[in-house]
């Protein structure tokens, strides 16, 4: 995993390079290049896992690594990282946070300066710009592929790849805001499916796949890895939703208690609540999802998420993991590399 952490700087300053570069094809629009800036910081303030992790791959995976172009690795790692952060961009917006990566949302930062400005109307203006941002990232990661030297047949595969997981993430968005919304609980199933789409593929599925393609891997082996990434990504969530439930702010870079004042139905959540006692539950009921929720009311709410979900989930990691290990021993490349992410996942902290 030290490897993976080792190239963020490398795909980082790749990123930043690009984005520099691809900028100056718009300098003839007023707001372009302030969009451009906050992209930039916004980009590399994450933990380039998706990003590094292909590039780690790739090499990892070849028979003989002189065969691969660096540029052309890097150009497909920052595809990814510029997609990711599209798609965070939105997600914020959606889940209406202020708090991304350790500093403000895209749309908070587009907010702040309408207020702090001599604008008219302010209502929505961050949001819809931020709108905007993030869809622009989408076609920016298309401009990034595009600039690599790959025959046009696999480019077009990896291009085919890619777009496909778009749109599978964004349905798992859209699975996301319905299972918020309404009123009955979600099944296990829903939320699963949820969890594999919206983070499990794209974030680790995805950059193996690509990875087994860049270097002509067997389509068996491909889709080993294909699993493979589900299963990590599936570690990879639910310690995201330990991390939303318990995490101080300065630690995770996300906005405090951010699933307990959304009430994000996750399988925590669904754990808990066939658990809770009739005064417990009122109490539970009464609170989650409060966005304005007191500190006091925070902290008895996660006492009952450590008292009640932590061991059982812990569970459903522990056999997820087996899985994970089964599938790495099937996997014939890179295996010290995936152990390692293995390893990552159910360590990570932020």
């Amino acid at each position: 995993m030290r490897e993976i952490l080792l190239n963020k700087k490398i795909v980082d300053d790749f990123t930043l390079n690009f984005l520099a570069e691809i900028s100056q094809d718009f300098t003839d629009q007023s707001l372009s290049q302030a969009a451009f800036d906050k992209l930039k910081q916004f980009v590399i303030a994450g933990k380039t896992v998706r990003g590094s992790l292909f590039f780690s791959a790739a090499k990892a995976f070849a028979e003989n690594e002189a065969t691969l172009k660096t540029e052309d690795l890097l150009y497909v790692a920052s595809s990814l990282e510029i997609i990711h952060s599209g798609l965070l961009i939105h997600d914020d917006i959606i889940d209406q946070d202020q708090l991304r990566r350790g500093q403000a949302s895209i749309w908070q930062q587009y907010q702040t300066e309408s207020e702090n400005s001599h604008f008219k109307k302010t209502d929505n203006y961050g949001q819809s710009l931020a709108l905007c941002l993030g869809s622009i990232c989408l076609y920016l990661a298309q401009l990034a592929l595009d600039k690599t030297s790959f025959s046009a047949p696999l480019k077009d595969q990896l291009r085919q790849n890619l777009n496909q997981e778009i749109i599978r993430t964004y349905f798992a968005e859209m699975l996301d805001s319905k299972i918020t919304a309404l009123r009955e609980d979600p099944s296990m199933t829903e939320v699963l499916e949820m969890y594999r789409f919206k983070t499990a593929r794209y974030t680790f599925s995805l950059p193996l796949q690509l990875a087994g393609l860049v270097n002509n891997l067997p389509q068996a082996e491909i889709n080993s890895l294909i699993l493979l990434g589900e299963k990590l990504g599936l570690i990879f969530q639910i310690k995201d939703d330990e991390i939303s439930l318990f995490a101080h702010q300065e630690k995770s870079g996300k906005s405090f208690a951010s699933d307990l004042r959304e009430g994000k139905k996750t399988i925590f959540y669904l754990t808990l609540l066939p658990k809770l006692n009739p005064t417990e539950k009122e109490f539970f009921k009464k609170n989650f999802g409060q966005a304005k929720i007191d500190s006091k009311a925070i902290e008895q709410l996660q006492a009952l998420f450590s008292k009640y979900s932590l061991k059982e989930v812990g569970k459903l990691v522990a056999e997820l993991s087996l899985e994970a290990q089964a599938l790495i021993k099937e996997v014939k490349v890179g295996q010290n590399l995936l152990l390692a992410l293995l390893d990552f996942n159910l360590q990570r902290q932020n």
